[in-house]
């Protein structure tokens, strides 16, 4: 099924292995009409943010296997067991890492990817919470 979309202006999206920027003034509408792996900028993550944390690494992951990995390959155990050892550092992420690896199991790579997209901006702003605490003490 088509995707149609709308590039903000100097806006970028991933679109089946390139990267497209809309470079002029106006927002730019889109009709993808092939099945590939399509991400919009705020989903993108480059490799240089990916160490930031358990939870940017978790993300980078999964954002390697939507782009690159192909549409209803099984997943390696060792990304499931990768996954697994992230939620005994991080319990209390229990329910968003089992609907992730369930994601996986169904070959719904997009859908855990959204979903860690979730937790990591959970987890983010959780951090700037506790730093500002840190800093007003």
């Amino acid at each position: 099924m088509p995707l149609k979309l709308r590039v903000k202006p100097e806006g970028k999206i991933f679109i089946g292995g390139a990267v497209l920027k809309n470079v002029g003034k106006r927002a730019a509408d889109l009709l993808v009409i092939s099945d590939g792996p399509v991400l919009r900028q705020n989903y993108m993550m480059n490799s240089d943010k990916s160490g930031e944390s358990d939870f940017s690494n978790v993300y980078f992951l999964l954002q390697v296997i939507y782009l690159f990995r192909g549409k209803d390959m099984p997943i390696d155990s060792f990304v499931v067991e990768t996954i697994k050892n992230f939620l005994k550092l991080y319990p209390d992420y229990t329910a968003e890492v089992e609907q992730i690896l369930a994601s996986l199991e169904e070959f719904d790579t997009f859908r855990a990817l959204k979903i860690a997209h979730e937790m990591l901006a959970k987890y983010e702003q959780s951090d700037k919470l506790a730093k500002a605490d840190i800093d007003s003490n």
